[in-house]
C-alpha cells in the first residue's frame, strides 16, 4: 500500500508596511505582537518601514526587513512635493512585491496608502489599511484612505470617519487591538512604593502615556493638586516620555507637587509596575481611539478612570471596569479618583471585572485570528481587490473633497495615534 506524503499548503506572502517615528510605542507594539503571533504556516510576513528601531525588533523574529526614507506628498513635513522620492517608493514597493511573490499588502498606518494604492493596483493585490488613529479630512483625501480593499479601524470612531465620507460598509471593519496577556503577566512584579520611596499609606494612581498635550497629563496634575488640597494621600506616577516633560515638570513645581507627582520616564515592565502596588490607572487623554495602556491596566487588575472620548468607551465599560468622566475636566477626574479612594470594595471589584473583560475581548490571539481570517477572505474573493475605478474608490473621495472645500477655512486636528 502506497502512502502519499502530505503536502502542506504554501504560506501566503504578506508585505507589512509601517510609517512612523523612530520609536516603539502604540502602533509599533501592535505590529510587533501581530507579526510575532501570526500563523507562519499560513502567512509569511515581510516588513518595509522607515524606522531602524522597529526594523531591529522585527529582524529578531527572522523576518525579512527593508528600511526606506518614506516621502509624503502634501504632508506636514518638508519636502511636500518630492515627486521623485514618491516615484522611488512606488518602484521599491513593486520590487519588494515581485522579489517575495507578495499576495497581500497590510499598511500599518494611513500614510503608506498614498503609494501602496499604486503598488497594489499594479500587481492586482488586496490592500488592507490598518488605521490606529483618526485623520483630518484633508489627510483622508491626500493619503487616499478611500482606495484600499479593506479599511480596518481599531475602534468604531476611526471607521465612522470613512463611512461619513461615503465609504461602503463592506469595505470597513473594526478589529480591536489585542495585548500579549501571557508575556505581560510574566513581567516581574515591581514594588512601586519601594522603588519610588513612597509612604505605605500612599494612594497610587498610575498613568502610562507619551508626554504630549493630547494625552492630558496636565489635567491629571491639576486633579492631583485638588486632591492633595483635600488631604487625600494621592501619588501620581506617570510612565512615559515626550517633548512636554519640561513644561509638565514646571507645572508640578509651581503647584508644589514635586513630592507627589513622579515622572518616571519610559519603562519596559509597565504591567509589572501596575501589579506592584498601583491602586488605579488614570488617563487624561483629549483624544484616544483605543487606549492600549488602558487594556494593560485592566489586565493588571486596576480599575481605570478615563475621559469618555474617542474609542475609550469601547475598552472601558463605565461602572463595570472603571469610571468614565467628561473630557478636559480635571475636577471631574478628581471627583472620580476620590470616589474610588473612599469606596475600596467597588475599586477592587472594578479591577477584577476589568481583568476578566480584557482576557475575554482584547487578547493578541483573538486579534491575530481576526486578521488571519480577513486576509484569507480577501485572498479567496478577488472581487475585493482594488480596481482602477469602483464605487469604493470614486464616490467617497468626491464627497469628501466637496466637504473639504466647504470647510477648508476651519482648522483641523493633528493625527492621533493609539
Amino acid at each position: 500500500m502506497n502512502i502519499k506524503p502530505q503536502v502542506l499548503p504554501t504560506p501566503q506572502k504578506v508585505l507589512f508596511v509601517h510609517y512612523g517615528d523612530d520609536w516603539i510605542r502604540g502602533s509599533e507594539r501592535c505590529l510587533i505582537d501581530l507579526l510575532t503571533h501570526l500563523d507562519k504556516t499560513k502567512f509569511e510576513p515581510v516588513l518595509w518601514c522607515n524606522s531602524e528601531v522597529l526594523a531591529n525588533e522585527i529582524r529578531q523574529l527572522a523576518i525579512p526587513v527593508y528600511v526606506s526614507n518614506f516621502t509624503l506628498l502634501l504632508g506636514e513635513r518638508s519636502p511636500k512635493w518630492d515627486v521623485i522620492g514618491y516615484s522611488k517608493l512606488v518602484n521599491t514597493g513593486l520590487n519588494i512585491v515581485d522579489k517575495h511573490d507578495i499576495t497581500l499588502i497590510h499598511s500599518n498606518s494611513g500614510a503608506p496608502s498614498q503609494w501602496l494604492n499604486l503598488v497594489s493596483r499594479a500587481r492586482k493585490l488586496p490592500l488592507v489599511l490598518h488605521l490606529h488613529s483618526r485623520y483630518p479630512l484633508r489627510d483622508r483625501i491626500t493619503l487616499g484612505l478611500h482606495h484600499a480593499s479593506m479599511a480596518v479601524g481599531v475602534s468604531q470612531p476611526v471607521v465612522d470617519q470613512l463611512l461619513t465620507d461615503g465609504a461602503a460598509p463592506n469595505r470597513c471593519k473594526v478589529i480591536p487591538n489585542g495585548i500579549d496577556t501571557e508575556a505581560l503577566l510574566n513581567q516581574p512584579v515591581e514594588d512601586i512604593r519601594k522603588s519610588l520611596g513612597l509612604p505605605s499609606d500612599a494612594f497610587v494612581a498610575i498613568s502610562v502615556c507619551s508626554l504630549i498635550h493630547r494625552k492630558g497629563v496636565d489635567l491629571l496634575i491639576e486633579a492631583c493638586k485638588q486632591l492633595r488640597e483635600l488631604r487625600l494621600p494621592i501619588h501620581l506616577v506617570v510612565i512615559g516620555e515626550g517633548p512636554d516633560r519640561e513644561a509638565l515638570q514646571t507645572q508640578i513645581d509651581d503647584a508644589h507637587l514635586s513630592d507627589f507627582v513622579h515622572l518616571v520616564g519610559e519603562k519596559h515592565n509597565v504591567v509589572g509596575m501596575m501589579r506592584g502596588g498601583g491602586d488605579l490607572c488614570v488617563s487624561g487623554a483629549r483624544e484616544e481611539v483605543f487606549g492600549l495602556t488602558l487594556a494593560e491596566a485592566g489586565l493588571a487588575g486596576l480599575p481605570v478612570i478615563a475621559p469618555r472620548v474617542g474609542g475609550i468607551p469601547s475598552v472601558i465599560s463605565h461602572l463595570k471596569t472603571g469610571l468614565l468622566v467628561p473630557t478636559e475636566n480635571a475636577h471631574a477626574m478628581a471627583q472620580a479618583i476620590y470616589h474610588l479612594f473612599v469606596n475600596q470594595d467597588q475599586r477592587l471589584q472594578l479591577g477584577q471585572q476589568g481583568q476578566q473583560h480584557v482576557k475575554e475581548h482584547f487578547t493578541i490571539a483573538t486579534h491575530t485570528r481576526a486578521f488571519e481570517a480577513l486576509y484569507q477572505g480577501l485572498l479567496d474573493n478577488p472581487a475585493m481587490t482594488t480596481n482602477w475605478i469602483s464605487h469604493w474608490q470614486f464616490v467617497p473621495p468626491v464627497k469628501a473633497s466637496f466637504r473639504f472645500m466647504k470647510n477648508f477655512r476651519k482648522p483641523h486636528t493633528q493625527e492621533a495615534t493609539v
